[in-house]
């Protein structure tokens, strides 16, 4: 019984890898773009905040926060969208001062990073 030529070796795992490639890159592909897209989530939301926080209003990031609420699709988006309502509560409370806002929100702030 033969082991076969070194050539035939090499085309099967040549073979083997192809599959592989095949079967995981998409895989792979997705998790890079889910991981990108709440990346970039996260950053909106800080930017949004910030603003708000400035500028004493929270229209922009209520308005986008209720739009973006819809494609809402893994659990890490459902942690950063909990801690934006966080903050958004923070921010529309009249019973709070400015300065505990600002820390309250920078705090917020440090878990969307």
């Amino acid at each position: 019984m033969s082991i076969g030529p070194l050539s035939e070796w090499v085309t099967a795992a040549a073979e083997i890898a192809a599959v592989c490639v095949a079967l995981f890159l998409p895989v792979y592909d997705k998790k890079q773009e889910k991981r990108k897209k709440t990346r970039n989530m996260k950053a909106i939301f800080r930017f949004l905040i910030r603003k708000a926080l400035d500028e004493k209003d929270t229209s922009n990031l209520e308005s986008y926060f209720k739009i973006s609420y819809l494609v809402i699709d893994s659990n890490d988006d459902k942690q950063v969208y909990s801690l934006v309502q966080h903050a958004i509560e923070i921010l529309n409370n009249k019973d709070i001062t400015q300065d505990k806002k600002e820390t309250d929100v920078e705090q917020l702030l440090e878990y969307l990073k």
